[in-house]
């Protein structure tokens, strides 16, 4: 994500988070108005090409915009980028991502085998000087087609067809940098540059075969073309069509009415609507609505403002399809929006005052074609614009297009109203947000890029101020000014020969801010081609980690092959949600049967597979029959659950009810893994009234405390299932419905957060297709929420004590608790552990559900020796790694990836403040040297470990004390701490106070406490709501833990609340408890033992810090 301000170092933002949603109710009533006619006579329109299966490749796409109505069969839409695959920020930086593999003429960017074109290149650094990236080199189907200067390329330096528009630098494109020649290639792509060139996206379409594909020429200046793009925003674009007229229309609604002007007839189609109003102001623009119905179907409800791209108020607007003429009023678009038999188009006035004077132009023409191809098996579809406002949902991207059916998206209008104030340090964080594409119901993003200018293809948050281009632009961009009481930004990119087609279901969304954690409020105007019905037909699942699966499909192997349980994530939104997947993994021949439908066009060959290494490579047959290489260049040692397909087309397939897929591994490339193959065959379009099966394996997984993870396997479905809702109640049979529904999840998986301990709930699952079918209930599953305890040594549920007198002796005693005292008086359970002044700590390792011992050498030496529980004394102590903690790093303890096993982490604090992670497999901490922050608890900071979002996975919190008493959380995705200066209270553990975390009410979520010790000896709460700490000075007890006794937290009556202790130790060696309510902690001088933890023991559960 390219920002001008994080060259300056990292800091703290400090979100509010605002869930309301602003929703505008609008009653049409309709007017009666006069229209009259204007004929204007066209020429003929050149010859279209064929609208079938690809449609227009190449410079066609630009020659014969006229077809954009016009649906693909089998084409893919994807991009390469630099985004951080560890989920983070890193997008560019240090272009860490940047390169697929080095060769000896560059960093390869861009990389595809069979046949595809290359539609849009986009990069930015040094401000969007790109020189230093040096030559550019762009090979197809062997031979080069552009070899130079990056920068002399963008300047328009190279000469046609790479001359302005298609091309533009920084000054043009406000801080980017892109090239937008469209390159067809019939068998192979790459794309090189000389150095790393930091940021960039690579967007690029797949065909199922090369048939009319002709690999792009140079010496083809597309004249025509440029000339075209050079007019943009002052006519047509598209060619002119037989028998157009132009009807014009004065409009005058009142307020909150609607007028409307009926089109001819069809079969016929709209090629331009012209909007003229008398009154601009933003308020008009933002509330007066446009809405157009097409054969009794409303498609279009948008702004008329952000339809026409001023969503933040009237800006100059020149881009292909929509203008704006500040000097005429004249607002112009050029959609081609064709209909069988009807259109209306109406404005509906949301002001609270009457508009007079509107003119509106609309041109349209006969025309036959559209009856038979927008029926709902035909292979066009309807002009749409799908729009929204709302205040930007923390943890969610803001969806442009979340939709079933068929269709393909070309464009969005976008306005941004950042919420961020003045007082920190960027207050257009919003635009750190990455676009994610999912077409299909991929887990992976087809597209996945690494900023929101940059997904404008600008750069540096539009460093050169406002534009207005062909494709792109950001024509508003406000700050403290026309209705923006922050800093504001408008902007709209047209995807064209970039169009991303689905299908039977599209979600196409953005984050806002670098974790969806900007405050802001969105609104957002997607340009779209769609119908209801849906052009796939899932036929067959190979489970490749199933052995009845395998038998089923004749699935075989020829050679060594493995299988092994992944637990990671994918990608994209969902980079923290757990999923665990039985892979295959081979460099032998793999062949197996799937069945297909006999009316097939081609199959799409889905996968689901580990993509830990990249450029897994594997020939592909079909009935013995060679249909190409299948090649993923893409790997995440991360998230590394990859979704990719590979397309067989129908010459291989068509009329066949079952092929047989053998896949060859290619000599010296990484093992060909797969869980997964999924065969879409695709059809003729068909209206999907049959809903999804029932889920089926509806199981818990992971840990116990604070949240219930459920994983079930995904039901057979006609074209594919996109979402699940899950319902809970506390009736055993779950009655289905909007009262127990808790939450919906794309994946077979999902984790029901912040539950009370020991809350008993009954699970069942729903699967819904695209179309919005919903199918039958799951079995249902019962699940009960486990107390959150650290130092349950014998697993009852209730925390109890335990002390270590390390030095020489390394004796290590405990006393259970009986929910009214510590029992056991000297009890010593090992009589080696923890020895001179290493730093022991406790948690459940092994997921058994008692909790074991662990002690950190730290210094040089860096060992961690764990000891595990048996209820009644420690085993053997073993060395579970040999280089964590070192030196004075401060070690904790928690279960980051929520699998029920206490990890272990560190700290470095000082001025690196890096924070490390090694994950428990129940026999050892596995990773060495993981880093999932680089810059938290700086200084002396006081961190600490707990689940404060309720999610069953322990975040990360540090308390600066002191005068400035910050507390700042990262919370935990399951392979990183995601954000950075995210301050959750500031005013809380003030001086040289001891803060502590437990969920003291209950609520399933980690709160923090503070004992002021000394003289005062008071105890302060500050409960979570999940986005923050809520109370400030809430005084939980006023005589607790004086002096220098040592305080901690833990359930000792196991109630499910954390209650608090405190160690005097020293000579008198008393241990004192007071529970909790949920709103005080109710004891005073309660004594739960008199000789435990004596001296200068080190006791636990306590706050003790080495």
């Amino acid at each position: 994500m390219a920002s001008p301000r994080r060259a300056e170092g990292r800091r703290r933002a400090e979100p509010t988070h605002l869930m309301r949603r602003v929703l505008a109710g609008l009653v049409p009533v309709l007017l009666a108005l006069a229209v009259s006619s204007l004929v204007t006579a066209h020429p003929a329109s050149a010859a279209a090409p064929t609208p079938a299966g690809k449609g227009p490749v190449g410079w066609d796409t630009y020659r014969h915009l006229d077809q954009l109505p016009y649906l693909t069969t089998g084409v893919t839409t994807h991009e390469f980028s630099s985004y951080d695959r560890a989920g983070g920020n890193d997008d560019g930086f240090n272009g860490t991502y940047s390169c697929l593999r080095t060769t000896g003429s560059g960093c390869v960017i861009a990389e595809d085998s069979g046949p595809g074109e290359i539609s849009s290149i986009w990069f930015t650094r040094d401000n969007g000087d790109v020189s230093a990236t040096g030559r550019i080199t762009i090979v197809l189907d062997g031979r080069t087609v552009l070899d130079d200067s990056l920068q002399n390329v963008v300047n328009g330096g190279h000469g046609a067809p790479f001359v302005s528009p298609l091309v533009a630098n920084a000054d043009q494109s406000s801080g980017g940098v892109y090239i937008k020649v469209p390159m067809p290639y019939r068998s192979s792509m790459t794309v090189t540059t000389q150095s790393n060139p930091l940021f960039y996206h690579v967007t690029y379409r797949h065909f199922p075969d090369a048939n009319g594909v002709a690999t792009f020429d140079p010496a083809d200046h597309a004249d025509d073309v440029v000339a075209m793009l050079g007019a943009a925003g002052t006519k047509d674009p598209k060619p002119p069509v037989s028998g157009a007229t132009t009807r014009t229309a004065g409009l005058s609604p009142a307020a909150g009415a609607t007028a409307s002007v009926d089109q001819p007839a069809g079969p016929a189609v709209i090629t331009g609507l012209r909007v003229r109003l008398p009154d601009r102001s933003d308020d008009t623009l933002d509330k007066v609505r446009l809405r157009i119905s097409f054969d009794g179907r409303p498609t279009v409800d948008a702004p008329i403002g952000e339809f026409f791209g001023v969503g933040l108020g009237e800006q100059k607007v020149s881009s292909l399809l929509f203008a704006v003429d500040p000097a005429s009023g004249w607002y112009s678009a050029w959609w081609p929006m064709p209909y069988r038999r009807s259109a209306t188009v109406a404005l509906v006035n949301g002001t609270a005052h009457a508009l007079s004077g509107i003119s509106v132009e609309l041109t349209s023409a006969p025309d036959a074609q559209w009856t038979d191809a927008l029926a709902p098996n035909g292979p066009a579809a309807y002009f749409t614009a799908s729009a929204h406002r709302a205040v930007a949902t923390p943890g969610a991207d803001w969806l442009f297009a979340d939709t079933g059916g068929r269709g393909k998206f070309v464009g969005v209008s976008e306005t941004m109203r950042g919420l961020i104030p003045d007082t920190s340090a960027n207050t257009r964080a919003y635009l750190e947000g990455d676009e994610r594409v999912y077409a299909d119901g991929s887990g992976t993003p087809d597209l996945h890029g690494t900023g929101t200018e940059d997904f404008y293809e600008s750069g540096w948050y539009f460093n050169r101020g406002t534009f207005t281009a062909p494709f792109n632009g950001e024509p508003g961009h406000e700050r403290h000014a026309g209705g923006c009481d922050h800093e504001c930004d408008g902007a709209y990119r047209l995807m064209l020969a970039d169009a991303v087609p689905y299908a039977h279901a599209l979600r196409f969304g953005i984050e806002h801010g670098p974790q969806d954690d900007a405050d802001a409020e969105y609104s957002s105007t997607a340009f779209l081609y769609t119908q209801t019905t849906v052009a796939n037909h899932r036929t067959d699942t190979v489970r490749t980690g199933d052995a009845a699966s395998r038998t089923a499909h004749a699935y075989t192997e020829s050679g060594t092959a493995s299988q092994y349980a992944l637990d990671s994530s994918y990608e994209g939104d969902d980079d923290g949600v757990p999923v665990t997947a039985q892979v295959r993994s081979t460099t032998g021949q793999v062949a197996f049967k799937v069945t297909t439908d006999a009316a097939n066009q081609g199959v799409l060959l889905r996968r689901a597979s580990d993509q830990q290494a990249a450029y897994q490579k594997a020939d592909v047959l079909v009935d013995g029959t060679a249909v190409g290489t299948w090649v993923q260049p893409q790997g995440d040692g991360t998230h590394r659950l990859r979704d990719d397909a590979f397309p067989l087309p129908a010459s291989a397939t068509a009329g066949r009810t079952s092929v047989t897929v053998t896949l060859r591994p290619v000599a010296g490339a990484p093992a060909w893994t797969a869980a997964r193959y999924t065969a879409d065959s695709l059809v003729t379009p068909y209206a999907d009234a049959s809903p999804p099966g029932a889920p089926t394996g509806l199981a818990r997984t992971g840990g116990r405390q604070h949240a219930v993870h459920l994983a079930w396997t995904e039901p057979a479905d006609d074209a594919g299932v996109t979402t699940y809702r899950v319902y809970a109640s506390a009736s055993a049979d779950v009655p289905i419905g909007s009262s127990t529904l808790v939450g919906t999840s794309r994946l077979p998986v999902f984790t029901y957060g912040s539950r009370p301990a020991r809350q008993t709930l009954h699970y069942r699952v729903v699967a819904v297709d695209g179309a919005g079918n919903a199918g039958s209930g799951s079995a249902v599953l019962d699940a009960t929420t486990a107390n959150p305890v650290r130092t349950d040594l014998d697993g009852d549920g209730r925390d109890d004590a335990l002390t270590f007198t390390r030095g020489d002796a390394a004796d290590v005693y405990a006393s259970l608790s009986d929910g009214t005292k510590f029992v056991q008086d000297g009890w010593k359970w090992d009589d080696y552990f923890a020895a001179g002044t290493e730093v022991p700590e406790t948690g459940d390792f092994n997921g058994d559900g008692k909790d074991d011992i662990v002690t950190f050498t730290r210094g040089t030496n860096g060992q961690v020796w764990v000891a595990l529980s048996n209820g009644s004394g420690f085993g053997p102590a073993t060395v579970w790694h040999s280089h964590f903690a070192i030196n004075d790093e401060i070690p904790a303890v928690g279960d980051v990836n929520g699998d029920g096993r206490d990890d272990i982490i560190t700290f470095t604090r000082g001025d690196t403040a890096d924070v490390y992670v090694s994950l428990s497999d129940g026999t050892k901490f596995v990773q060495d040297a993981w880093k999932w922050h680089d810059h938290f608890a700086v200084g002396d900071e006081i961190p600490a470990v707990g689940d404060v979002d309720g999610d069953g996975r322990a975040d990360i919190i540090t308390f600066t004390r002191g005068t400035n008493a910050d507390v700042y959380v990262s919370l935990s995705d399951g392979t990183r701490f995601v954000q950075d200066g995210w301050k959750w209270h500031d005013h809380f553990a003030l001086g040289d106070e001891l803060p502590a975390v437990g969920d003291v009410n209950g609520d399933g979520r980690d709160d923090i406490i503070t004992f002021t010790r000394g003289d005062t000896a008071d105890v302060y709460v500050s409960l979570s709501d999940g986005t923050k700490f809520v109370q400030d000075a809430w005084k939980w007890h006023d005589h607790f833990a004086a002096g220098t006794e040592v305080p901690g937290i833990g359930d000792f009556d196991g109630d499910g609340r954390a209650d608090a202790v405190t160690f005097t130790r020293g000579t008198a060696a008393d241990v004192y408890v007071s529970l909790s309510d949920g709103t005080r902690f109710v004891q005073d001088g309660w004594k739960w033992h008199d000789h435990f933890a004596a001296d200068d023991e080190w006791p636990q559960p306590s706050r003790l810090l080495p």
